[in-house]
């Protein structure tokens, strides 16, 4: 990702907008339900330099887990660079970096068999897992714990992190086909790949369903919600497996968090970014449920903005919840008054809810998804094997370089048997918005 970045000429920054620094209140907070369980002033310091951190946790936490995270990220890193890349298996390559004993492992057994005991797991560790995957530290595994706290150096790209996608796109000479639906593969008995497609319904196109033929098919989104039939002579249908359903709330408004809402005193200013956790005689459940008293995972602030019809200040947050917010929550959490379900505009200018399986429920295991679903020399492949493993836009960018040098070393070899590979042949990449 940080290659095409650059190759890209994009524009990076910090991940918290430099505008947001004037607002008042602290930069950083972990809530329970009931009380801030860590409150960081300054947003220019780590977890593992913040002078407050190493205060409440002291120094040996924080110290053991950065080297564990470091040693286990360092290990994934390899899957990068030969003679790990490229890999053929998630299953046999996560066997040789060593790496099935954190998969196959709770976070919370993993950081206490590794010496990590005590508030800091729960306090820090937890909330970062449930920023990030929507789970607590009982049930996610050990690995996407580790991954949750490799968070030093995070960028985004100015204007939005799309782009970098949208390059990709220009870069590859392709031609998205948005409104294409792909309704089934088969395997031919030439070995090639007939794809059956059609015209969304509702679209301006009048195509009828149609056929075509690739030497190549790339299956790049999580095959169950695909809506596609693979050919019953395909080896490896990917498993259905579960996955959040989270809810993505961003707003305006010309209120800032009320103090209330978290029993702070009146007039102290509510942190601008809010991780929880959950209180410490509170059994961790699974699921929807996991989100447990904070009743939410995260609450940001993520930057000053003006009203364009008022030319008022307001600003703009950002929560991850496992249900829609309620006008009731919305109006406690900014501390104004609103009559039954209706909110005046007055109070919120703006609001966009997206709702979306983000990511699987990232539990522990020890085999993975297959990368070559039709492995007898069949060129049917898909990305998204790398979602049980970790599921990340930088890894599944790692997925598809993958699995596009694996397309291009099955063709070299071709040519080098013989074989002919047609130009008007070339793979077909197959993703959740349709087909190019």
């Amino acid at each position: 990702m940080v290659d095409a970045v650059n190759d890209f000429g994009l524009s990076t920054g910090s991940m918290r907008s430099p505008s947001a620094a004037s607002i008042p209140g602290a930069s950083l907070s972990v809530y329970d339900g009931t009380s801030f369980v860590y409150v960081q002033e300054s947003d220019s310091l780590s977890w593992w330099e913040s002078a407050s951190a190493l205060w409440k946790w002291g120094f040996l936490a924080p110290y053991w887990t950065k080297r564990l995270m470091k040693s286990v990220t360092g290990r994934f890193d390899k899957m990068y660079d030969e003679p790990y890349f490229p890999f053929t298996s998630l299953t046999r390559t996560a066997t040789e970096l060593d790496l099935l004993d954190v998969t196959a492992s709770t976070g919370e057994q993993y950081i206490s068999e590794n010496g990590i005991t005590g508030a800091f797991g729960h306090d820090v560790i937890q909330a970062s897992t449930r920023v990030n995957y929507a789970q607590n530290l009982r049930y996610i595994n050990g690995l996407l714990a580790m991954v949750c706290m490799a968070t030093d150096g995070a960028m985004s790209v100015e204007n939005g992190n799309w782009q970098i996608f949208d390059e990709m796109i220009k870069a590859a000479n392709a031609t998205p086909l948005l409104s294409t639906a792909v309704t089934s593969i088969d395997q031919r008995s030439d070995g090639k790949y007939s794809l059956q497609h059609s015209c969304v319904a509702g679209t301006s196109s009048a195509d009828s369903a149609r056929s075509d033929t690739f030497d190549a098919v790339v299956l790049a989104a999580p095959y169950q919600f695909t809506n596609i039939t693979l050919d019953d002579a395909i080896e490896h249908l990917p498993s259905k497996i579960p996955y959040v359903e989270l809810h993505v709330t961003l707003l305006t408004s010309p209120h800032l968090l009320s103090p209330a809402f978290f029993d702070m005193p009146p007039g102290k200013a509510a942190p601008k970014v809010i991780l929880t956790t959950l209180p410490r005689n509170e059994e961790p459940q699974e699921g929807v449920a996991g989100v447990g008293s904070p009743g939410f995972f995260s609450i940001s602030l993520l930057a000053p903005a003006t009203n364009p019809k008022t030319g008022g200040e307001e600003y703009l947050y950002k929560i991850f919840s496992p249900q829609p917010p309620n006008s009731t929550f919305l109006a406690s959490l900014l501390g104004f008054q609103h009559d039954q379900d209706d909110i005046s505009e007055k109070d919120i200018t703006w609001i966009y809810r997206k709702v979306w399986n983000s990511y699987p429920y990232e539990v522990p295991r020890s085999t993975f998804e297959e990368i070559q679903l039709d492995s007898h020399g069949g060129g049917l492949w898909y990305t998204s094997a790398m979602d049980g493993f970790i599921s990340t836009m930088e890894t599944n960018a790692l997925s598809g370089k993958n699995v596009a040098r694996l397309v291009v070393d099955r063709w070299q070899r071709k040519l080098l048997n013989g074989s002919t590979v047609e130009q008007q042949s070339a793979p077909v990449l197959l993703a959740s918005g349709g087909l190019m």
